[in-house]
């Protein structure tokens, strides 16, 4: 299981450089490299804090036990959703505020799904703005929708998800 300490500095860090990353489009792949680095390594922290929810509710209920309520596994996380443009390489072109992607929906996602894609998906990538003054977010779909759409997750809604794993995780 995961006590404070170790993993929420590790997320604390990860969101810093999210932080600092995204403001930084002159320094280009590096930058990038930097983002989705970043993105991965609180991906995994915030997987394991799911799964160690998880298991500890399992445990509490045969042990009769009561335990502080598991907020991260039930977590949701606000994106934006396209549909698949036909385009060669169409989820890794990062220009997701450029017009050709068309109209995006509003979507409600899981935050363990959106993990679950980061760590096991290769469709995913860091997102600028059309302007190039900075970076918004990341792009990610699971294998199974590669083909049918893509979400788009601001960097400020994932850093909410791990402020409030820092905060509120129950471990």
């Amino acid at each position: 299981m995961i006590f404070d300490g170790r993993w929420k500095w590790e997320l604390k860090k990860q969101s810093w450089a999210i932080s600092l990353w995204q403001k930084a489009p002159s320094y280009g792949e590096y930058g990038k490299h930097k983002l989705n680095r970043a993105v991965l390594y609180s991906a995994t922290v915030l997987r394991k804090t799911i799964e160690d929810e998880i298991e500890a509710e399992k445990v509490a209920k045969e042990q009769n036990w009561t335990l502080p309520e598991c907020k991260i596994m039930r977590g949701v996380i606000s994106a934006t959703k396209y549909p698949y443009t036909d385009e060669d390489g169409w989820a890794f072109r990062g220009k997701i505020c450029v017009s050709s992607y068309g109209e995006g929906q509003a979507a409600s996602l899981k935050v363990k799904d959106v993990c679950n894609w980061l760590l096991h998906s290769y469709v995913w990538g860091v997102a600028g703005y059309a302007d190039q003054k900075g970076f918004a977010g990341f792009l990610v779909a699971s294998d199974f929708d590669k083909e049918k759409f893509v979400h788009f997750v601001s960097f400020d809604e994932w850093q909410k998800v791990i402020d409030a794993d820092i905060k509120n995780g129950a471990f």
